[in-house]
């Protein structure tokens, strides 16, 4: 199943509940770790400031137990102690062997403490803390961005399934436009073969085939729009003939100033449907005679081989305006054009067969299509 048709209005709606839920359970759980770190902190500080509170009842040698248990070796992030002159003789949580380094790096981040002995009036320099931060005030620091990234993750592929959804919902009006087109055509027609019968000994030879030569082709053109959005007919064989069937049925349908180029190279066998591959290359010969307009023109063909089949089909009309959304549906520059043709073209190819539509080149000169098929592998 394409990935388009599995999107929906609901599979959007089901996509935004399921991730603002995640997004209020993640901020939830680490909300609550954060509360209860802080919390840890706050009880601890209380506890210290309880001690020292009591005063005169609590000895030297307690306060010191005390300031060690729960100061010293709670400690989670990195410090040294160096004397007044930087060198250090202390250290917790470094991994470097060389302290020195590890109090340049440090102070690079962080200024350090002096520690400073007060007897009165006087005050004396006695060393210094180099400190760095803690494994949970650096993952405090990088929760934005960490918390950034992720929206904008969740609200990119949020709008990504908007537009496959909003695609697939146009291709829909689209299909759907295309088949009940060729289902109102398909009884006018019926009764039109039906009339030909009815003429056919009333009129010469060469205007009866005429007329039943464009009847049957109006038939293929109601049988090309009814299998829009139904799955191609795919075999694998080589695409020559019906590349110059298609081309052929064209050059009947230019004026004497069109000259057709044609360069046929042997390409290699692909899987294709028959109808719909040879429509494709109508709709680029077609856009290059309404390019060329009632002048003077030539139009070229020209097939080869590069790990794949390519056949690449050239005009020396007007060119299209740089920037045109030439593959946009509803898209066209002529007075009374649907839009739809080069949309269907690259349906086609890109989506039936696999394959890509390149606009190569275009210009004042002219304009340039190639259409790529890949080969079978066998």
């Amino acid at each position: 199943m394409n990935i388009k048709e599995k999107f929906s209005s609901r599979a959007l709606v089901i996509y935004f509940l399921i991730g603002i839920g995640l997004i209020g359970i993640v901020t939830f759980i680490y909300s609550n770790y954060l509360i209860q770190k802080i919390k840890k902190e706050t009880e601890t500080t209380s506890r210290i400031f309880a001690e020292f509170a009591r005063g005169s009842s609590v000895d030297e040698e307690r306060l010191v137990e005390l300031f060690y248990n729960e100061i010293i070796k709670k400690i989670d992030f990195p410090v040294i102690l160096t004397d007044e002159k930087g060198n250090p003789y202390s250290a917790k949580n470094i991994k470097e062997k060389d302290l020195k380094a590890a109090v340049e790096k440090l102070d690079r981040v962080q200024k350090p403490i002096p520690m400073i002995i007060r007897h009165g009036s006087d005050s004396t320099l006695v060393g210094y803390v180099h400190w760095g931060l803690s494994p949970f005030t650096k993952s405090l620091q990088i929760l934005p961005f960490v918390e950034t990234v992720f929206l904008i993750a969740f609200l990119f592929l949020g709008f990504w399934g908007y537009l496959i959804y909003r695609k697939s919902e146009e291709e829909k009006i689209w299909n759907s436009l295309a088949r009940e087109t060729a289902h109102q055509l398909a009884t006018p027609l019926s009764s039109l073969i039906g009339w030909l019968e009815a003429i056919k000994r009333d009129v010469s030879k060469d205007i009866y085939q005429g007329i039943e030569e464009d009847t049957k082709r109006m038939k293929e053109v109601l049988e090309k729009f009814s299998r829009i959005g139904l799955p191609p007919r795919l075999a694998i064989k080589e695409p020559i003939d019906t590349i110059k069937k298609s081309v052929d049925y064209m050059k009947r349908r230019a004026h004497n100033n069109i000259k057709f180029y044609e360069d046929y190279k042997p390409l290699p066998p692909i899987k294709f449907d028959d109808i719909l591959l040879g429509w494709a290359v109508e709709n680029i010969v077609k856009n290059g005679l309404d390019a060329i307009g009632a002048r003077k023109g030539k139009i070229s063909i020209k097939t080869f081989e590069s790990n794949g089949a390519v056949i690449e089909i050239s005009d020396d009309g007007k060119g299209i305006k740089k920037g045109n959304k030439i593959f946009k549906p509803g898209y066209t520059t002529k007075k009374y054009g649907w839009g739809l043709g080069l949309v269907l073209t690259k349906r086609i190819v890109e989506e039936y067969h696999k394959g890509r539509l390149i606009l190569k080149e275009t210009g004042p000169k002219g304009t340039t299509f190639q259409i790529y098929i890949p080969k079978v592998e066998r």
